[in-house]
């Protein structure tokens, strides 16, 4: 503790949450937190999200060959495999770090910030969506699933971007370090439309 600087140095095994200090100063109005916010380089938009930019053209080109091979290719078949290659290959990215995962994952997921255990958990939840994606095991359940997690994750980036929370994106693990932006608000939509096209395509 400093008190000239008015500042609290802490040594900790993981990161903390600024929520969680903030429910320690509760009711104590004499003290506040303030969040340092350290200027950047500048960079362009594709240095900064060049490796979640190449895995998705990855995925979706090895997705387009495996399609142009099928006996009956279609963009829903393209999208299915999409997903399957999306969640095998970003949780691979979660592996390589999972407890550095489960601490950034918890900064913005509504879920993981109450549960802690689940960012443990998630990286094996997307290796298990991509799989059932990958065999077309109950489309409407697995799609349904997709919706409902990466619903969850979006209302937390969502909420991360509007409150201008300089922290990163785990979207891709912590081997690189991304931004939270409005990227990772597009990529989780754009697989949440995906989803629900194919559960309305499978209901007509």
């Amino acid at each position: 503790v400093d008190l000239a600087s008015g500042q609290v140095t802490l040594d900790v095994e993981q990161l903390l949450s600024e929520s969680v200090f903030e429910s320690i100063l509760l009711g104590h109005d004499k003290y506040r937190i303030l969040q340092e916010v350290k200027e950047l380089e500048v960079e362009s938009f594709w240095i900064t999200y060049k490796p979640l930019l190449l895995v998705a053209i990855f995925v979706a080109v090895v997705s387009a060959t495996a399609v142009l091979n099928s006996s009956t290719p279609s963009f829903m078949l393209w999208m299915r495999y999409f997903m399957a290659g999306f969640f095998i290959s970003f949780s691979f990215f979660k592996f390589l770090d999972l407890k550095g995962f489960a601490n950034s994952f918890c900064m913005y997921d509504p879920l993981a910030m109450r549960v802690k255990a689940y960012g443990k958990v998630y990286p094996f939840i997307e290796l298990s969506l991509g799989l059932l994606f990958l065999i077309a095991f109950n489309p409407i359940v697995t799609n349904l699933a997709t919706i409902l997690i990466l619903g969850i994750s979006t209302i937390g980036v969502i909420q991360s971007v509007v409150d201008k929370r300089k922290i990163q994106c785990a979207c891709i693990g912590t081997v690189f370090n991304l931004p939270m932006s409005k990227v990772t608000i597009i990529e989780n939509s754009i697989m949440i439309g995906m989803a629900i096209t194919m559960i309305i395509v499978k209901s007509i």
